[in-house]
């Protein structure tokens, strides 16, 4: 139990010296159930900003040409932030991080100990 309140002593004093405001958004959806340009709500949150690597966060694109198969790897936009700032973000909300839109892919409790939420992007640019 000493661990774990140590852990979480230690990842929320990270997140908090290191990290910085981000503003995320929630379009309102209409009659259908879709989502519209209007917004209903936002969050401002303390996190960082990092790209994943590693068991779930890298991409892997495997490209077949004629002569072989070649793969490329890609690293998967990702924040870390309190359980607290992340409790109300769902998937579709979506915040603007150096002239790029990122939006919510999924949102996971780290270890399932309720101190730190892991939430991944997708580049929503179009």
């Amino acid at each position: 139990m000493e661990a774990v309140l140590f852990l979480k002593n230690k990842l929320l004093r990270h997140v908090k010296w290191n990290g910085q405001p981000i503003i995320f958004y929630r379009n309102s959806k209409n009659e259908y159930n879709e989502l519209t340009d209007e917004i209903e709500n936002q969050f401002i949150i303390i996190g960082l900003f990092h790209e994943g690597g590693g068991y779930g966060g890298m991409l892997n694109i495997e490209l077949y040409e004629r002569d072989g198969a070649r793969t490329f790897s890609k690293m998967k936009p990702m924040i870390l932030c309190s359980y607290q700032d992340g409790f109300n973000l769902k998937t579709d909300d979506w915040c603007k991080i150096n002239n790029n839109t990122y939006k919510i892919v999924e949102k996971n409790d780290v270890k399932n100990l309720g101190i730190a939420f892991e939430i991944s992007l997708e580049i929503d640019n179009g």
